[in-house]
């Protein structure tokens, strides 16, 4: 029924598995970084964005 399931088919699987929770974590990781602070935030951390966002540097 399953004999096309090989070791190194089953190995790929959980390799590709990996490399797509890999790129799929980065990506919300980004995503979560270029959010604002939330409102309850210390002020230290929105003067921060604040100043990030100003800056030429960040028009990416």
């Amino acid at each position: 029924m399953i004999d096309w399931l090989t070791p190194q088919v089953f190995d790929f699987l959980v390799l590709a598995n990996i490399a797509l929770g890999l790129a799929l974590a980065w990506r919300r990781f980004r995503r979560d970084l270029r959010l604002p602070p939330p409102a309850d935030a210390p002020a230290w951390t929105r003067e921060q964005h604040e100043a990030a966002a100003d800056s030429p540097a960040s028009s990416s």
